[in-house]
């Protein structure tokens, strides 16, 4: 690419340091001739397009086919030739996020064609032959509202009256329904809206517990932990999608099923890689905590819904 000549002068324009030669060592601009052609904007901008597409290729193939290689490159100081893990980590919980919900949505029978609703949680939308689903349905449909449901609680003898639980799932029974009428989200549709921010809460969890499983390694420290968490999310992120979007396309579900199994593998290589020594029960060891991590988490969002609610 043509470059534009140097300026005469030797001070920054940007920062005002003295530039020796051709870029500035303080602020790192180039120090040119500040009125350039369109020609040079024009390669300028075509060269930033195939840097960024380089980087981003490379990232990928890293990504995908060498676990725990990029985490690797990174906390030895070799950055520059991929995407920063960060701004890959945003963009690619983005797509997933947008892309999952928009395939995990179903078309319901009887609707305007065309038009997808979000799969509601609420018991009523079960197959009706599930018995239980079928028994909780003609239990709630005897009650107008959770007033009445209460009402009918109160005139029954003590001890045939419902426990503690079930008096919270007829609750948020009776709130999802009245949401639905209102045409607002239901719990499970703010649950999934909010789900890409509890991972700003889960990402540095998985990074802290790597940090206790490796606590013997001195030279990492939680900052090379939580590049590892990045990266580690950013493949699941792109797998898992790939393997929804295949059981969307021929109608199956098993196959994001195996993708979960090709994904604690790519753990475990990805911790030996980084680590050393046996991965195998240490993954799966992290895999269990994460998920009682996961479940803790999600229980928590829901009764902090329901309290703001």
């Amino acid at each position: 690419m043509k470059t534009q000549p140097i300026r005469a002068e030797k001070n920054c324009l940007n920062c005002g340091t003295e530039v020796p030669e051709r870029y500035c060592t303080h602020c790192g601009q180039e120090n040119t001739v500040p009125h350039e052609t369109f020609g040079h904007l024009f390669n300028h901008f075509f060269a930033d397009v195939i840097h960024y597409d380089s980087k981003t290729l490379i990232t990928l193939k890293y990504l995908l086919f060498r676990p725990g290689f990029l985490t690797q490159e990174y906390t030895a100081g070799k950055r520059v030739r991929y995407v920063n893990p960060i701004k890959f980590y945003i963009f690619t919980s983005f797509v997933f996020f947008f892309s999952y919900f928009a395939f995990t949505h179903k078309e319901e029978k009887g609707d305007t064609p065309g038009v997808v609703v979000t799969e509601s949680y609420n018991l009523n939308d079960y197959d009706k032959t599930d018995s239980v689903a079928k028994a909780w349905a003609e239990k709630m449909d005897k009650y107008k509202d959770e007033k009445g449901y209460l009402a009918a609680q109160k005139a029954l003898p003590e001890s045939q009256r419902d426990g503690i639980i079930t008096k919270q799932a007829v609750r948020q029974y009776f709130k999802q329904k009245e949401r639905k009428e209102k045409g607002e989200e239901s719990m499970d549709e703010r649950f999934q809206h909010n789900y890409p921010k509890m991972m700003f809460v889960l990402l540095p969890l998985f990074a802290l517990y790597l940090k206790w499983f490796y606590r013997r390694s001195k030279q990492w420290f939680y900052a090379d932990h939580a590049i590892f968490s990045l990266h580690f999310h950013t493949f699941f992120f792109i797998f898992y999608l790939f393997t929804t979007i295949l059981d969307w396309l021929f109608n199956v579900d098993f196959i994001s099923v195996f993708g979960l199994i090709v994904v604690f593998i790519y753990l475990m290589l990805s911790l030996k890689r980084i680590y050393g020594g046996k991965s195998f029960w240490k993954a799966l060891l992290l895999v269990l905590l994460y998920s009682f991590t996961l479940l803790l988490v999600f229980t928590g969002f829901s009764l902090l819904l329901t309290i703001l609610t």
